[in-house]
């Protein structure tokens, strides 16, 4: 069963496959993986043919479990490490825009945001460029393009 507003989920079946930290669990809704972490599948022996239950966050590709019932009634607790938090500082095309016209370039076009910088179309000398600049402002790298 699936509750929407927490992304729980809840699955009861039998262990097909084992990878590592993470198995496969055939049962009433079908396959899914299942996802122990390297900590939580630590004292954790599954084989294939277990019977299990489990709860946990449904993910696009895995259920994280955080409760994990086993075929003797025993049920193990496992706790994920909270997400880390990135310390970037704040995204601001404007000062990518000054750091590259700093740096003597000619922007020529909108910055385009990526996850740790921004690439600017650019000029300097009467050659094209993209150059990458870091949240920060600080220029990557500049790649000239083809004539």
């Amino acid at each position: 069963m699936t509750d929407t507003r927490t992304d729980s989920h809840e699955a009861a079946g039998t262990v097909w496959a084992v990878f590592g930290h993470r198995f496969a669990l055939d049962g009433a809704g079908g396959r899914i993986l299942a996802d122990l972490g390297p900590k939580g599948a630590a004292d954790i022996t599954l084989a294939v043919g277990d019977r299990v239950a489990l709860r946990g966050t449904k993910k696009p590709c895995a259920i994280k479990v955080t409760r994990l019932t086993l075929a003797d009634g025993s049920t193990r607790t496992i706790d994920w490490p909270e997400k880390e938090k990135h310390a970037h500082p704040p995204a601001d095309p404007a000062r990518a825009i000054r750091a590259a016209e700093a740096a003597g370039y000619t922007v020529a076009g909108v910055p385009e945001r990526k996850p740790k910088h921004f690439e600017l179309p650019a000029a300097k000398d009467g050659v094209r460029h993209t150059v990458h600049v870091a949240l920060d402002g600080t220029i990557r790298k500049a790649v000239a393009l083809a004539a």
